[in-house]
């Protein structure tokens, strides 16, 4: 296999399980754990798990890794490779995995290593190469442009910053839990050491690592400038061209310096809710970050109800996915923060209306303009509030009013 000394004594040190060695791994993220270890089991095809640098990627492979030992999967069966350690990045990937026994092979941060793609798919079509295949990248964009390669072959999931059940048991002793998860969001060693400069290091990171290598930046300032307007106007509809002038840069480069910002997790985009395409399309965009403390670092802890709207957001996103979650609007002053396209093509409703009274979320719904949309069933209107809970019914629409924190913790608050 030609392989070097430094890459074994690096493939070694990787492995700390082979000499029997524990790694503090910290607190599972169960959640994930579970959706691995179904996914494995169950299919042959060569799985990813996507999301942020720094968002936990990494060490969910490490707990999934010690939870196949701790079932009986022998050490030495188990392989990790990280990818973008420069001393294994001339390793002939290929043949040093075919020639091996491996039940499982993770390989971390795959889309550093050259070709990887067709190294995957030409292991994955060998006949007798059984090993089960697990890939962690940080670069969507660059694992979606080379899975042409890997048609058929492939599934995956996301992970994302931490959610407020993960939260709250990063930080058991928080005295206002809610607060501070507003506050300081998802990221987790963020969240456990609290490096004032964590942040911002994280962002230059993201935008020189994953951002500029990939893609023709001009001036990356202008990357930072679009992270600072979108943080001013969560669930605000927001429009390039405005952005563009504000920065001044032209419409087309706005366009695509907010694409990058999305293709690295920093931000996403929700469409307004319609059955003709082009409307979908042209219509102006709702943006939202991934990470409310990545938000605040922007402009500070500020404006809480965008805060929780955007908390909203990534509760509904994780729960039923990206591509189901819309926002719907009349053009004048009637509008829904969230559509979420369920099963059957039934719709739910959420509202985020945080600070308001009984009265005014009632007043502020005008339930009668988007009773039915589309010919599509409103099975359910959701509206967040600090301080109310509890059924409200408009004549013969009902409303139902949930406490922030019962709408992040219970997922039963949204099962149908």
């Amino acid at each position: 296999m030609g392989i070097t000394g430094q890459q074994q004594k690096t493939i070694e040190l990787l492995n700390p399980w082979y000499t029997g060695q524990e790694v503090d791994l910290g607190i599972r993220r169960n959640s994930y754990l579970d959706q691995v270890s179904s996914i494995v089991n169950k299919q042959k095809e060569i799985f990813f798990l996507l999301g942020s640098r720094r968002v936990g990627k990494t060490v969910i492979l490490l707990q999934y890794i010690y939870k196949l030992i701790e079932e009986g999967v022998s050490p030495k069966n188990i392989l990790f490779l990280s990818l973008d350690n420069t001393n294994i990045q001339d390793l002939d990937l290929f043949s040093y995995l075919s020639d091996s026994s491996y039940e499982y092979v993770f390989l971390d941060e795959v889309h550093y290593f050259s070709n990887w793609a067709q190294i995957l798919k030409s292991l994955y079509d060998l006949p007798l190469f059984k090993a089960k295949i697990i890939c962690s990248g940080s670069s969507s964009k660059l694992i979606e442009d080379n899975k042409a390669f890997l048609t058929g072959r492939t599934t995956s999931i996301s992970v994302y910053p931490l959610s407020f059940n993960e939260f709250k048991e990063f930080l058991p002793n928080s005295q206002n839990q809610l607060h501070d998860y507003l506050n300081y969001g998802g990221y987790p060693e963020y969240v456990l050491e609290k490096q004032p400069n964590y942040l911002n290091d994280l962002l230059r990171d993201i935008i020189e690592k994953d951002i500029l290598k990939l893609h023709k930046v001009d001036n990356s300032k202008y990357l930072f400038d679009i992270c600072q307007i979108l943080a001013k106007q969560i669930g605000f509809k927001g429009s390039s061209n405005k952005i563009a002038n504000v920065i001044g840069i032209d419409n087309k480069t706005a366009l695509n310096y907010i694409d990058y910002l999305h293709e690295v997790k920093l931000i996403d985009q929700i469409y307004q809710y319609s059955d003709s395409l082009n409307e979908q399309l042209y219509a102006p965009k709702k943006y939202y970050f991934e990470d409310l403390g990545m938000r605040n670092s922007f402009v500070g802890f500020s404006d809480i109800g965008s805060l929780v709207e955007n908390a909203i957001f990534m509760k509904l996103s994780i729960k039923f996915g990206l591509e189901n979650i819309y926002y719907l609007s009349d053009g004048k002053a009637n509008e829904v923060d969230f559509v979420v396209r369920l099963k059957d093509d039934k719709l739910l409703f959420v509202e985020s209306k945080y600070n308001n009274l009984q009265e005014s979320i009632a007043n502020s719904l005008n339930p009668h303009f988007f009773k039915d949309v589309y010919g599509k069933t409103v099975i359910d209107r959701i509206v967040v509030t600090d301080n109310v809970e509890g059924g409200y019914a408009i004549k013969d629409v009902q409303i139902r009013m949930v406490y922030l924190q019962s709408f992040l913790e219970k997922d039963s608050t949204l099962e149908f």
